[in-house]
């Protein structure tokens, strides 16, 4: 196999005597000084073991699946294996399981799941393929459209297993499917911005299957054999600084994106390189470690969605009415797409925008989280106000510009169709108390990662595999930008491994 124009072998050996790579059990193939080394490992000229400062490979602990990543694909790749038999381990960086996805909006994309069956909405996940793949195909940005395919209908059989299976606790379609709300949309328990009453379930009918969870260790190195297959991982224990190998007979790599390693994105998107990132934890370390590997990036240069710094707001507009303005009162896009207005807003050098709401929203099916964004962000809130007039003074911005643009959105209010930015939900009336709330544009999640197979494999750039490693969710570059293509993305590495064990 080639990689960057050396065979797999010879970028092996200068990832392993550059310590980006370890060996465990003696020489690289091929690699090793006269005389060899000895089977601890040591000895090896060519091994990370000689390297100073680099601890010798000894594995503390031992398991069929590793997976790196507790998110939301990390955990949805466990399914498989788990309920297979396979002795599955989970290792987050974190002290927490969950990742970043414990605190993402929660709107999940399915069709026909049956959650939406019974609430009498109908549905089926390859009609809906069907019209959306003439959509991927004049994008352009998807190279493996049978991968595409499987993370966009497997959303709906994660939605049901979770459900069923885990105990998984969906807000009631009954809730908003009658307010012209997508009913595409599955939500938590209570709403946006509750993926505690998914994603804890599903972590303890992992446990309860006999998954074992280990939090504060921070992948570092692929650890491969002397045939240079991967076969475990060294982690960085956060509390104690000390490494720890983990053996495994496969490895999926969940760990997110790169949105908040500035040198990643300086490099590959700097065109987004002056916004910061709505999250603190992707740093791109699983794309590091596949890199040293010989994997291949793919797409890094495709700019990341961005999104408020109050990402949950951002979503209200699908289920209720709001106006979007900027810092000097002018509506400036439609408020029915959550990543349009930072988009806007960035593009436009507003700096900043507002969201006007008024009790519609506070009533309606996504209280929970309206109240708790009110209370977590009173520094960003502003109302009530009676009149548009003290509301402009609140926000600091010229009251004559805030109402002609409300002049000019209840006209086309009253004339059921909003011709200037297109609005289609909930093309509504405000009235007062009108209430509003500041954003900030922020990088959101990236969409470069490994090149894979249809099944997840990692690859070197010529395409083919690099032995017992997938990739999934946010380390890839076709697993789609919300949670539900991350989960679907994670079942796919998940059957993909055990289908490679029963080899």
């Amino acid at each position: 196999m080639k990689s960057n124009g050396l065979n797999r072998r010879d970028f092996l050996k200068a990832a392993v005597a550059s310590g980006a790579v370890l060996v465990a059990g003696g020489a690289l193939a091929g690699c090793a000084p006269s005389g060899g080394g000895n089977a601890g490992g040591s000895g090896d000229a060519t091994g990370a073991e000689n390297l100073v400062g680099v601890t010798p490979v000894s594995f503390e602990d031992e398991t069929d699946v590793l997976i790196l990543g507790t998110g939301i694909a990390g955990l949805s790749a466990a399914m498989d294996p788990v309920e297979a038999g396979h002795k599955v381990m989970l290792v987050d960086k974190l002290d927490r399981v969950g990742g970043e996805s414990f605190i993402a909006c929660g709107v999940m994309n399915v069709s026909g799941s049956k959650i939406q069956k019974a609430a009498g909405i109908e549905g089926d996940p390859e009609e809906k393929w069907q019209k959306y793949l003439p959509v991927l195909e004049k994008k352009g940005e998807t190279d493996d459209m049978d991968y595409k395919h499987n993370v966009y209908v497997y959303q709906t059989e994660w939605a049901d297993r979770v459900a069923d299976d885990y105990g998984a606790k969906f807000q009631p379609l009954e809730a908003y499917k009658d307010t012209g709300a997508p009913t595409s949309m599955l939500l938590p328990e209570h709403g946006i911005g509750d993926m505690t009453t998914v994603l804890s379930p599903l972590q303890k009918g992992l446990e309860q299957k006999g998954a074992t969870f280990k939090l504060n260790l921070r992948a570092t190195n692929f650890i491969v054999d002397a045939a240079g297959d991967p076969v475990g991982v060294r982690f960085n224990d956060e509390k104690n600084g000390r490494s720890k190998d983990i053996k495994a007979k496969k490895i999926i790599v969940a760990t997110g994106g790169f949105s908040c390693n500035q040198e990643m994105v300086s490099m590959y998107v700097p065109s987004q390189q002056r916004l910061g990132p709505l999250t603190v934890n992707s740093m791109g370390e699983g794309h590091q470690m596949c890199k040293a590997l010989g994997g291949s990036y793919m797409h890094m240069d495709m700019e990341a969605n961005l999104m408020s710094d109050l990402a949950q707001v951002t979503v209200w507009g699908y289920f209720g009415p709001n106006v979007q303005v900027t810092p000097q009162g002018k509506r400036f896009i439609k408020e029915d797409q959550s990543h349009d207005s930072p988009t806007a807003c960035y593009e436009g050098g507003f700096g900043y925008w507002w969201t006007i709401f008024d009790n519609q929203l506070m009533t309606g099916s996504q209280a929970w989280n309206v109240e708790m964004n009110m209370k977590n962000n009173a520094d960003r809130l502003v109302g009530p106000c009676e009149t548009l007039d003290d509301l402009a003074a609140a926000m600091a911005v010229p009251a004559d510009a805030l109402k002609e643009t409300f002049a000019k959105h209840d006209a086309a209010v009253d004339a059921g169709e909003d011709t200037e930015f297109g609005k289609k939900l909930f093309l509504t009336k405000l009235s007062a108390p009108f209430y509003a709330m500041k954003h900030f544009p922020y990088r959101y999640k990236t969409h470069g990662g490994m090149k894979i197979t249809t099944d997840s494999q990692l690859t070197d750039k010529d395409g083919n595999p690099i032995a017992n490693v997938y990739c999934c969710g946010s380390t890839v570059a076709d697993s789609g930008s919300d949670l539900s293509p991350n989960a679907a993305s994670g079942l796919i590495s998940g059957k993909a491994v055990v289908e490679a064990l029963k080899a």
